[in-house]
């Protein structure tokens, strides 16, 4: 499925997933959201859950992203 990333995913992740960012030990995150803010990217969806179809190890939630309707027709 297609989406587009929104601007300010970081800032959008910290909403969503409140001190997740902060257990991290490197910048694997940040750096993972600054490469897709605001492109369109493949998502795939386990158990309900979306991740980023080349990575597929970061939970995205809904509030990161809209579905491109004109590439889902």
């Amino acid at each position: 499925m297609k989406a587009i990333m929104k601007n300010n995913l970081i800032k959008l992740y910290k909403e969503a997933l409140p001190g997740e960012l902060e257990c991290q030990e490197d910048n694997y995150v940040e750096n993972f959201l600054k490469s897709i803010e605001g492109k369109k990217i493949d998502l795939v969806f386990t158990g309900g859950d979306a991740f980023e179809k080349k990575d597929n190890n970061l939970y995205l939630p809904d509030s990161l992203w809209d579905l491109d309707y004109e590439l889902n027709l």
